[in-house]
């Protein structure tokens, strides 16, 4: 978002198309409080009211990024948005290290804090403070102890909320030891993972299809053993090493990438579908928001605390099957492993009709009573009810379809 009018669609098209949740960065220029050191900004400040004001009115629930800054140098840009936090442009700080190893750092960080909760602490419209976009990516070393101590300070000031931090995308063996320290931090909320499709990074799954890529970083957060839940906070398709968004965007008038961030992590057991970047390159671009409609669809009437979904995979043929199995449902999302990101949208090769296929639920059910069984395409936006069976007979249909059934 960088203007009001901009702010003002984005949220009227998440609600039209069934969202009811947003992750806003309060160090975009268009929401900064601090532009110059010690002085708060009104227009920002109106920014933010205004934001709040239609997140009530559309029933979106908003996640609040305190920070994304990565260093503290003379000159402003994208990620040096506190260049007046230099000490030659009036500041009391030489360097990102100095801030973030200093008692006076943290004292600033804790007074944008305070300022933000004397004026948005109770908003109903906010249910989390995410406490910096991508820690690891500063200019400083002690990112998890800076975490670790700022965490349980953070939940003592907004006590109704959701506390947490995010970090870079992971996408490289040096990464993995950080993610495991903050995420299993008692005090992190909610565990968090960025992931893109980068055929850039060392990790090879980065290139892989988008629901490879993306089951491994829920099953990875999984991995770590605690009851909490995990978001994938950030996704999408990027030119190697982040040098810019996918030139695949420009031909997914379909929204596939959309479509497949969104499904799979929540089929894989996180708490939400997972969450794209690129809104302005991408889905408004593109017009793609009704993907975000059709997984609202897909999962109406589920409710996973009454659930208790076990999370599997059981593959059927050429399907990969993401299966959530519940108390009262189970839940599947088939997704076709030849129409990739690859083959459809790099090399043009079109999404082929998939006949005849069927999937096996007996290991869900067991020995439960079937009331029915639904499918829905989510490409055809249609639901059609089918026999009653363990044995699940899909129909004709391209790249994904979801099998619900209620016990």
């Amino acid at each position: 978002m960088d203007t009001p009018e901009h702010m003002e669609h984005y949220m009227e098209m998440l609600h039209l198309n069934g969202g009811n949740f947003a992750r806003i960065w309060l160090n975009s220029n268009f929401f900064e409080i601090q532009k110059e050191y010690g002085r708060w900004d009104d227009t920002s400040i109106s920014h933010i009211d205004r934001l709040l004001e239609l997140a009530s009115l559309y029933g979106i629930k908003i996640k609040m990024c305190i920070e994304s800054f990565r260093m503290i140098k003379p000159g402003r840009n994208k990620w040096n948005i506190k260049a007046s936090y230099h000490t030659s442009n009036g500041g009391p700080f030489e360097d990102m290290q100095e801030y973030i190893s200093s008692e006076k750092g943290k004292e600033e960080f804790l007074r944008r804090l305070e300022f933000l909760h004397e004026r948005y602490g109770s908003h109903p419209a906010v249910f989390g403070w995410e406490l910096w976009n991508e820690m690891n990516a500063v200019e400083a070393e002690g990112v998890a102890e800076w975490t670790e101590a700022m965490l349980p300070i953070v939940h003592e000031m907004f006590p109704n909320n959701l506390v947490m931090q995010s970090l870079g995308s992971l996408d490289k063996e040096t990464s993995f030891h950080i993610y495991e320290e903050v995420n299993k931090m008692a005090s992190n909320d909610v565990m968090q993972v960025h992931r893109y499709i980068d055929e850039g990074e060392p990790l090879a799954i980065c290139g892989e299809a988008a629901d490879i890529l993306a089951s491994d970083a829920i099953n990875h957060m999984r991995s770590y053993g605690r009851k909490a839940p995990i978001l994938l906070a950030e996704g999408g398709a990027v030119l190697p090493v982040h040098t810019g968004p996918h030139t695949i965007y420009l031909k997914d008038s379909l929204g596939t990438v959309l479509h497949d961030f969104l499904f799979t992590p929540f089929f894989c057991g996180a708490a939400g579908p997972g969450h794209l970047w690129h809104w302005d390159h991408y889905i408004d671009k593109m017009d793609v928001w009704f993907q975000i409609g059709r997984f609202s669809k897909a999962v109406e009437g589920i409710n996973p605390l009454q659930e208790d979904f076990v999370p599997t995979r059981n593959d059927a043929g050429q399907l990969r099957v993401y299966t959530l199995a519940g108390d009262n449902h189970i839940i599947a999302w088939c997704r076709d492993t030849v129409s990739t990101w690859k083959n459809e949208l790099r090399d043009g090769i079109p999404a082929e009709i998939i006949s005849g296929a069927m999937v096996d639920f007996s290991e869900q059910i067991r020995d439960r009573s079937i009331t029915s069984v639904q499918l829905y395409d989510p490409w055809g936006d249609s639901w059609i009810e089918t026999k009653k069976d363990a044995c699940v007979q899909l129909p004709d249909f391209k790249r994904s379809i979801v099998v619900k059934i209620t016990l």
